[in-house]
């Protein structure tokens, strides 16, 4: 059969924003591509089209699939792009009503029927790589497809489900992405070591935390890992087939496992492949020779999760991790030469402004925080602050359900106490200019988004102070 995989452009409508949301966010689709090997792998003609690394709009992506002329058509999305990759089913749809639809994702995985518009054939749920795979040799046979567990399908007038399917745990089994059907030279990161061709890459699955604004329900919530051996045999086909050497480990935790990762330095260092890796990890599972040895190894950037200073909200969102670990961790990678990104939120249960005062004034004095970012709480489907939103709990109040909106940067969705979404978006604005106008952050935020992007940060950050100081003056005049 010939299978057509789509991931719709979504930064199209966001404004200033824009240019960093493309900057930061066009990543390789890992998830199509992981599907397309398993296709290809049962003789199956695949082709996939990133819409948002193309550049291409939706009325593009739905002529090249016609002219492509494909058996089945298969989508992914997220929570706030949702409705984009539904639009993009309705076109395919007028294009050919005979073309069967799939989507897959966890928006999806969360909402199933809720989700399920008239113009989506089936849907993935959780895991699909098993699925997937079950489901295309019993559609191309035309056999029941009712057995497979994790899909949802029409029955006539009906919806119906087959059952979460089981967790995968031998991951080793599915067979590496088909990055030769991505355009692998458009994906880019910006660091403070330059600009880096890269790809992202997991070892892992599942994180045995239970920070209320993540989700277990994709993954789970038990870590299953990939042999050592098999992650570092991709990176060299990655580094043989398309000379990237910069790669981005997409797990939830990558220093979770102390001995794995030592391990998998180890490999790296005896297949000397000379690459660079980045990836996100707790700030208190970090020691100084676990980031002595990834640095020697090729880590140039990790990300903590700080979200709050508050004790009572991080006892509320189950941040299990001592303050002062992130100053201890800063100050380790600082040491070693690995940039390193913390990220802030506004907005969870319990803010009030004193506590996003409480925040600021913690990055202000803590010189080894070299970077940060704040992001407004989002509370996407199928995680506790979802609920608690829903319920009205710690002062939280959901606003809208419209998940278009539901986006971490100039868009709030709640109100916390007496802090409406528009208090948020500025107090989100104020945090840019506390955040950026240290003396010590301008020069790593410029060295990392170039000429173009330091010239706009700094439109954001004047329009920011400008902002400011009219508040101020409005309330010195009442």
């Amino acid at each position: 059969m010939k299978v057509m995989l789509l991931y719709p452009t979504w930064t199209s409508n966001y404004g200033i924003t824009t240019y960093f949301a493309k900057r930061a966010s066009v990543w390789p689709p890992l998830n199509l591509a992981y599907l397309a090997a398993v296709a290809e792998k049962k003789g199956h003609e695949v082709k996939i089209i990133d819409g948002q690394v193309e550049n291409m709009s939706l009325r593009k992506m739905i002529e090249q699939t016609g002219a492509f002329k494909p058996d089945i058509i298969g989508i992914t999305a997220t929570t706030p792009f949702y409705h984009i990759a539904s639009d993009l089913a309705r076109g395919l749809k007028h294009l050919n009503s005979k073309t069967p639809i799939v989507i897959g994702g966890p928006h999806i995985t969360i909402l199933k029927e809720k989700a399920f518009s008239s113009f989506l054939d089936y849907a993935f749920i959780g895991e699909a790589d098993e699925s997937w795979q079950m489901f295309l040799e019993l559609y191309e046979n035309g056999k029941d497809i009712s057995n497979v567990k994790g899909i949802l399908f029409r029955d006539g007038d009906n919806i119906k489900f087959t059952g979460m399917p089981d967790p995968i745990d031998n991951l080793d089994s599915i067979p590496f992405p088909a990055r030769h059907l991505l355009k692998m030279d458009k994906y880019k990161l910006g660091t403070m070591r330059g600009r880096k061709n890269f790809t992202s890459i997991m070892f892992s699955r599942g994180c045995p935390f239970k920070c209320i604004f993540c989700s277990t329900k994709i993954f789970g919530s038990r870590v299953r890992r990939r042999a050592v051996k098999s992650v570092v045999d991709e990176i060299k086909s990655v580094v043989s087939e398309f000379n990237i050497r910069h790669f981005y480990f997409a797990d939830d935790n990558l220093t979770l496992d102390r001995n794995y990762i030592m391990e998998m330095c180890a490999l790296l260092d005896r297949e000397r492949l000379s690459i660079t890796f980045e990836g996100s990890t707790r700030a208190d599972i970090v020691d100084e020779e676990v980031i002595s040895k990834m640095a020697k190894s090729g880590l140039i950037r990790i990300s903590f999760g700080l979200e709050t200073v508050d004790p009572e909200m991080r006892r509320i969102m189950k941040k299990e991790v001592p303050l002062e670990s992130y100053a201890i961790a800063n100050r380790l990678t600082n040491k070693y030469g690995v940039e390193t990104l913390n990220s802030v939120m506004i907005g969870m249960p319990g803010e009030t402004r004193e506590t996003i005062n409480k925040l600021l004034s913690y990055l202000r004095n803590t010189r080894d925080i070299q970077q940060a970012n704040c992001g407004i709480a989002v509370p996407y489907p199928g995680t506790e602050l979802y609920e608690m939103a829903e319920k009205g709990e710690y002062g939280l109040r959901l606003m809208t359900k419209d998940f278009s909106e539901y986006r971490r940067y100039g868009s709030a969705v709640m109100s916390v106490g007496d802090l409406s979404p528009d208090d948020l978006i500025k107090l989100q604005n104020d945090a840019l200019v506390n955040i950026y106008l240290a003396p010590w952050r301008i020069r790593p935020m410029l060295k990392k988004m170039g000429n173009i992007g330091g010239l706009l940060m700094l439109i954001r950050l004047v329009i920011s102070v400008a902002h400011v100081l009219l508040n101020k003056v409005s309330k010195t005049s009442q």
